[in-house]
């Protein structure tokens, strides 16, 4: 659909930015729009937990006179964005940091956000997820208020797929950025573990814990990273590493590109995934190989037992990250979060360092691999969005302990995309994910970006 034709809302980070710096789009006017549109429809959503509807004005009127005199910061100027939960936001209650009955405020914004700032984005508040203290009302799915949105950043992927931000910000411990990107039919980008300072962000599992986009296109994904990329002495587990033009990667090009597919490993998830996911995921594939990518098949031996290797750990670092708090938070905590609590206490230090021996010989595998290929290629998901009555927290938890296809790449740390590929046929959206070697996020987003441009399948929105 033509720029001109479509709402406002609807309108990605980079259509928005040819507007607004040509003149014919206010960040004022664009803030007003995607707010009224908050107001319209996320009663049914249930996005957000926190909306900073005057302050995001007041931001966007900053950002306006700024672009007037020509103080142009770059593409995420006057753009407004929200940010999960787990994030903190100066002023902004903190759900996931509560205590008894109190949302904690932020002292002050997370590095990512401070970021974001920087770039002019304009912060229309804090997003719902999942593994809150409390149970607040689960975010729906914008093309089936049925259905789940995933988790952990349930809000975001509600938000940015239903028009209520032009892009987000996420944290992905075990797939809660590519799970509800999948689900929802957006774009959803963990990179290399230490691309993202962590400073700021609520810790679920310190090893595990990755902040990325979560946008409607690929080109939106670099805009994002490039404004939050970076190192941050605050952070002890951010990496110095050189930070790439990522929108210079984004050309419709993947000739030679090697694109490696673990079958072996999509086998061993075969008994829990729906046929028509592995269907519409090999189709992407083979479209793909029609863009010039060369598809070979790789081999990873200790990949089944990446999952429950990452569960040991992530359960084990949450326990330790709220031992203080076990007592009340076993008494009051939502399901989920006593959960994994339960499952820290009943795991030991043998159980984490065997986890850790398991990773440390995954990550050679992937080491081993990436040697031989640019790229892997695999489902981003089991199956289309669940309704609400068939998914539960436990449900979640059982995700993480049989093998599945997110997790073992927040095990080692990789730079991970989902992106859509196609439909269920149940009018669900279905994901293909794409890997890449550590720090190479640009070859990720140059691969994704070549399948989008030929699939289109962004041209095709939620019903809501």
């Amino acid at each position: 659909m033509p720029i001109e034709e479509k709402p406002l809302f609807h309108l990605t980070i980079h259509e928005a930015q040819k507007l607004i710096r040509s003149g014919a789009l206010s960040p004022v006017e664009l803030t007003r729009v995607i707010l009224k549109r908050i107001e319209a429809v996320d009663g049914q959503l249930h996005a957000y937990l926190n909306l900073m509807a005057d302050s995001a004005l007041a931001e966007a009127r900053i950002a306006e006179a700024e672009i007037l005199q020509g103080r142009y910061r770059g593409p995420l100027h006057g753009i407004p964005v929200a940010v999960k939960d787990q994030l903190d936001v100066e002023g902004a209650p903190a759900a996931i940091r509560k205590k008894d009955s109190t949302n904690l405020q932020a002292s002050g914004d997370s590095t990512a956000v401070h970021k974001l700032r920087e770039a002019g984005a304009v912060m229309l508040g804090k997003l719902a997820m999942s593994s809150l203290p409390s149970d607040p009302p689960q975010a729906r799915n914008p093309w089936n208020l049925d259905h789940i949105t995933g988790g952990s950043s349930t809000g975001p992927g509600a938000a940015v797929a239903a028009g209520l931000c032009m892009g987000a910000l996420g944290e992905d411990t075990a797939g809660s950025i590519r799970n509800p990107a999948s689900l929802c039919g957006i774009v959803g980008l963990k990179p290399t573990y230490g691309r993202i300072s962590r400073y700021g962000l609520a810790p679920l599992s310190w090893s595990l814990d990755h902040c990325g986009p979560m946008t409607w296109v690929v080109e939106d994904a670099a805009h994002l990273l490039q404004a939050v990329a970076g190192y941050d002495p605050k952070d002890s587990t951010s990496i110095r590493a050189p930070i790439p033009e990522y929108a210079a990667a984004l050309r419709e090009d993947v000739k030679g590109m090697v694109v490696g597919v673990p079958r072996h490993y999509i086998q061993e998830c075969r008994a829990r995934t729906d046929p028509e996911i592995l269907t519409l995921v090999d189709r992407a594939i083979g479209e793909l190989e029609s863009l010039g990518a060369h598809v070979e098949e790789v081999t990873l031996p200790t990949l089944k037992l990446a999952t429950i290797a990452n569960a040991v750990i992530y359960y084990n670092e949450y326990f330790t990250a709220h031992k203080g708090d076990v007592p009340t938070l076993l008494k009051s905590a939502a399901t989920a979060r006593r959960a994994r609590l339960y499952l820290g206490i009943l795991t030991n230090a043998a159980d984490y360092i065997q986890a850790q021996r398991i990773r440390s010989q995954v990550k050679r595998e992937f080491a081993e691999v990436f040697r031989k290929v640019d790229l892997l290629a695999l489902p981003g998901q089991p199956g289309p969005a669940p309704t609400i009555k068939e998914s539960g927290p436990l449900d979640t938890l059982y995700k993480h302990l049989a093998p599945e296809f997110l997790a073992p790449f927040n095990l080692a740390g990789l730079p991970a995309i989902s992106i859509p590929c196609g439909f269920a046929r149940s009018n669900l959206p279905v994901a293909l994910q794409l890997v890449g070697k550590p720090f190479d996020e640009s070859t990720v987003l140059r691969a994704a970006y070549t399948y989008q441009q030929h699939a289109r399948w962004y041209e095709r929105r939620p019903p809501i």
